[in-house]
């Protein structure tokens, strides 16, 4: 099972990302996370990995403009989106979008729509779970039923669309879950589940979540 390990704030934490083969390593330039990171540190940071493709920038832009000022100050082409809409997300040509999707305990029809119009317009989606109208940094699990029926809906509308669960991602839960997630996800999205506190990544617990991953 591939993974992404996002909340990256220290150069040593990416070395071991790296070493751990991550696919994807997250820099948050969001001020409401606990593990926001301004862009110029971002930029410092992205230029110590050693595959700069696999960095993600995490943003929560209000408007493409925006949007793309962060891309160009930071040199990261792989953005997170917490923000925007399918039309704005349009206009973002060359750009390789994850676009994050609040997922409630139940999807209804205004959920659904969603669901498609991203799905039509992005190379990523990344479901989360929601708490007040905010996705991302929540640490609460998805139910797999419900994250099942986001992910069918994302399929309807794009069968080429890939596909990262994301919320109270660790290592036990792959232990337990891990091959029902990989039969729906294509990555899973782990931050404060290989963490000491915010920021703060543990060497021993992202050996013990990548051990489970690569059983699966």
């Amino acid at each position: 099972m591939e993974f992404k390990i996002c909340g990256i704030t220290r150069p040593e934490d990416i070395r071991v990302c790296e070493n751990e083969g991550s696919a994807f390593v997250g820099f948050i330039n969001i001020k409401r996370s606990k593990r926001f990171q301004d862009i110029e540190k971002v930029r410092e940071l992205v230029d110590s990995m050693k595959d700069k493709e696999k960095a993600v920038l995490v943003l929560e832009p209000e408007s493409v403009e925006e949007a793309m000022e962060s891309i160009e100050k930071s040199g990261v082409k792989n953005i997170q989106l917490h923000s925007l809409q399918a039309e704005d997300i349009d206009k973002l040509k060359e750009i390789n979008v994850i676009k994050a999707i609040g997922i409630p305990e139940k999807i209804d029809g205004s959920k659904k729509e969603e669901i498609e119009s991203f799905a039509k317009v992005c190379k990523y989606l990344i479901f989360d779970s929601m708490i007040q109208g905010k996705s991302g940094g929540t640490g609460k699990q998805i139910p797999l039923e419900v994250a099942a029926e986001a992910t069918r809906i994302a399929k309807e509308s794009n069968k080429d669309i890939k596909l990262f669960l994301a919320g109270g991602i660790n290592a036990s839960r792959i232990k337990n879950e891990g091959n029902l997630i990989k039969d729906i996800f294509d990555y899973v999205d782990v931050n404060s589940g290989v963490e000491d506190s915010p920021g703060i990544k543990n060497r021993d617990k992202i050996a013990e979540f990548v051990e489970n991953c690569k059983v699966i």
